[in-house]
């Protein structure tokens, strides 16, 4: 037998629903405003120019780390090729980008060896003044750290978070690297 669910219950539920549009931030998920911006000019992995115009059309999913990164960034970057899985043929709609906060030692050669395991993921790297410009338009905090008498010499403390962009290369989000592989995947389609 059908019920009817009456109009100021049937209002309730439409307005919870709107208030939980797919277009909505989730738990762990950051709403990017104007501030923000996925502006750069770079070079590749294979030494190719590359400028946030080269990836119009597509939205981007943008990563900052270095190659020499002991724990965070190999999480991440995990994370990430587990996404790519997720998204099946839909990661094609998609340009996942590592771009590099240690610009002294992330060549594109290293750059191109440390992302073998994942040839979607492009990596990007370029002067340090140009690696900054990057990360000053995107609010994204790197400092290098000496660390004395290790044979590394330095380290680079940095922010560790995806953003996403539109196809138009507007930043829309930003997620914690702790985001499971399935919510992230799920919560770019909303951008494909």
């Amino acid at each position: 037998m059908l019920k009817t669910i009456p109009l100021p219950l049937t209002c309730v539920a439409l307005l919870f629903l709107a208030s939980c549009s797919s277009d909505s931030p989730a738990p762990g998920e950051i709403e990017l405003n104007d501030f923000f911006e996925a502006d750069f000019e770079l070079i590749d992995m294979y030494g190719e120019a590359a400028t946030d115009e080269r990836f119009a059309g597509k939205p981007m999913l943008i990563y900052y780390g270095f190659t020499s990164c002991p724990d965070v960034c190999p999480a991440s970057l995990s994370i990430l090729a587990a996404t790519l899985e997720e998204l099946g043929p839909r990661a094609d709609d998609l340009q996942p980008l590592f771009i590099s906060v240690d610009p002294e030692r992330d060549t594109p050669e290293r750059l191109a060896d440390h992302l073998a395991f994942e040839p979607r993921i492009l990596g990007l790297t370029g002067s340090p003044e140009a690696t900054q410009a990057a990360q000053d338009k995107m609010r994204v905090f790197a400092q290098k750290v000496d660390l004395g008498d290790s044979a590394a010499g330095y380290t680079v403390d940095h922010q560790s978070m995806f953003f996403l962009t539109d196809k138009q290369g507007t930043p829309v989000r930003a997620f914690r690297d702790t985001t499971d592989p399935e919510t992230l995947a799920e919560r770019i389609k909303i951008w494909l």
